[in-house]
């Protein structure tokens, strides 16, 4: 039963227009990494040749248009290595992935740069907020450039994005991510009176967890840039073995880690065992020490989000990555860093 002061509580924070815009944001946000995903699933990420801003918003609608643009996408050693028998009905599909993508992200922009004026104008926001805000607005303008600096490595000697690029692509859609669910999650934890956290070591063992987890994600996109998904799709064996042969075999050691897809995939898994360990551990302490708390509570939905994104995890590879299997390991991934931030907000009250 809720009681009638956080009725009232829960009543204020609905009433809090910043705290709506921060929740439309992350929204959106979401559904812009997700599509992003479907847009390196569906190989569609080099179908749009051209970066234009402006002029970028319009769809093809005319026959000749889309004859244009199809020219375009011929000059590029994708079409011209990979899919050079690919039909107009086909390039259709994939442009359209990459121009819904582009178009979500202008619509995020605006979605956050309009009202963050606003409040500016009305003096609306508090502590942190005056700081993180105008970083954010900083790094969505640096992810559009980050965006096209990706799409340009795969237009001249290559057939698909450097993964290093997409690293730093996805990497910088989280971390925009992580800081406007840290200021939501701070005014709903301020509006809710969530209690303070002195306990040092569910402080370290949160750091680690949301650490690991954003780690994990950036590996993730190592394995997706390289294709690793889909080879050595057995479990929880990799081929044949539990440490692999040739996890070193490039000759500058450290270079296996982000071109070997072997390495990039056995390190994958090797970070979920260990996050598993980690939350395991804490999730046993809170359960000794802090039973029927908040705290132990948000550990529960983040064993549960940990478990599901694993689950996930293994089925992609089994099945060779299918595209909604890839999405919905996209979405365990955010859902699984969501938890874990909320969960390291609470603790490091």
């Amino acid at each position: 039963m809720i009681s009638k002061q956080s009725q009232i509580r829960y009543k204020n924070i609905l009433q809090d227009p910043i705290f709506f815009w921060f929740l439309c944001s992350i929204g959106v946000l979401i559904i812009l990494i997700c599509v992003g995903g479907i847009t390196r699933l569906t190989e569609s990420g080099l179908s749009i040749t051209e970066w234009q801003p402006i002029m970028g918003i319009m769809y093809p609608l005319t026959e000749n248009t889309w004859q244009i643009e199809f020219e375009k996408y011929k000059q590029i050693p994708e079409f011209l290595l990979l899919n050079y028998d690919m039909s107009l009905a086909e390039f259709k599909y994939i442009y359209f992935w990459e121009w819904f993508h582009r178009i979500i992200a202008r619509g995020f922009g605006f979605l956050f740069l309009l009202p963050y004026i606003y409040f500016c104008y009305k003096r609306a926001f508090r502590g942190s907020e005056y700081i993180l805000l105008p970083l954010i607005l900083l790094f969505i303008v640096i992810q559009a450039v980050i965006g096209w600096y990706m799409v340009q490595s795969g237009l001249n000697d290559r057939v698909n994005v450097s993964q290093y690029r997409l690293a730093m692509h996805l990497s910088m859609a989280f971390l925009i991510l992580g800081l406007l669910l840290y200021l939501f999650f701070d005014r709903f934890n301020n509006f809710t009176g969530a209690p303070s956290n002195k306990d040092n070591f569910l402080k370290i063992t949160s750091v680690a967890i949301i650490s690991f987890v954003f780690i994990q994600i950036i590996l993730g996109a190592f394995v997706s840039g390289m294709r690793a998904g889909l080879t050595y799709n057995t479990w929880p064996l990799m081929d044949g073995e539990i440490i692999p042969n040739n996890l070193f075999i490039l000759p500058v050691w450290y270079k296996n880690f982000f071109e070997n897809p072997l390495t990039a995939q056995f390190d994958h898994r090797l970070l979920a065992y260990i996050l598993i360990l980690v939350v395991l551990v804490q999730v046993t302490y809170v359960f000794k020490s802090y039973r029927n708390s908040v705290y132990f509570r948000s550990s529960i939905f983040l064993v549960l989000a940990l478990f599901l994104q694993i689950t996930i995890g293994v089925l992609a590879l089994l099945n060779q990555v299918p595209i909604y299997m890839g999405v919905m390991h996209q979405l365990g991934a955010i859902i699984l860093f969501i938890t874990a931030l909320y969960h390291f907000c609470l603790t490091l009250r």
